[in-house]
């Protein structure tokens, strides 16, 4: 968890992959990083073979139970990606 953490800490994103079959051990990592307060730097994928949808329908609800709010949620699956498909650099480029 320190590893994640830290990436979260640099400003990176930490993904997560592949929810709803073998998620056991993700619902606990990401409920440590949302209590730490990196919720801003999650976000969550799926294969294609898997769907998105199992994210939607399992492992959603899976979280909800485990303590997460919907406001946090939200922010993971609407505003992270959103945030991070709309790269803006924080500093400008040197020329």
């Amino acid at each position: 968890m320190y590893v994640h953490k830290t990436i979260c800490r640099r400003g990176a994103y930490v993904g997560f992959d592949r929810q709803g079959n073998n998620d056991t051990q993700q619902i606990p990592m990401v409920m440590s990083l949302i209590e730490a307060g990196f919720a801003d730097h999650l976000m969550f994928s799926a294969d294609a073979s898997s769907g998105y949808s199992k994210t939607m329908t399992v492992f959603i609800p899976k979280l909800k139970a485990a303590g997460a709010s919907e406001q946090v949620l939200h922010g993971i699956m609407v505003n992270n990606p959103r945030r991070f498909l709309a790269f803006v650099p924080k500093r400008p480029r040197r020329k």
